[in-house]
């Protein structure tokens, strides 16, 4: 019994890791697909719902990544939590190549640095976590 918790922590570490060396896999067939210089995929529409870095991507979407293969940006397929935030579904969403939050569209109001940010708008960070841009109640 240990032993199959042993492994199982080894594979949900190993498995948690960034996303490297994406390939042409995940994209729709047919779809305009987008290469870095080094031959690394930079985007493409998503065949399917893909897990990428922690979000659910909804398919047929686009999706960009960083060079090292970290998710840019895509459309969630469901809501997703980051820290206070709730970004909605079926929305944009992006990040710093350093994995933070650069924006998404909250599904909840909340307050971020003093400032109520309304649900259903965008909000913008700046990759320390401080409050770029987003929209008050009227």
């Amino acid at each position: 019994m240990r032993m199959v918790l042993l492994i199982a922590m080894v594979l949900l570490v190993i498995g948690s890791g960034p996303v490297l060396a994406l390939d042409a896999s995940i994209c729709n067939p047919g779809s305009d697909i987008i290469y870095y210089p080094n031959g690394d995929l930079k985007s493409c529409n998503l065949k399917d719902i893909t897990i990428l870095s922690g979000v659910t991507c909804n398919m047929l979407s686009n999706a960009e990544f960083y060079e090292l293969g970290m998710l840019k940006s895509c459309i969630t397929k469901n809501f997703f939590l980051y820290e206070d935030l709730v970004c909605n579904e079926y929305s944009q969403i992006s990040f710093y190549p350093s994995g933070k939050l650069e924006g998404c569209v909250l599904a909840t109001r909340v307050e971020v640095d003093d400032k109520i940010c309304v649900e259903q708008q965008p909000i913008a960070l700046f990759e320390t976590g401080r409050l770029k841009t987003c929209s008050t109640p009227r």
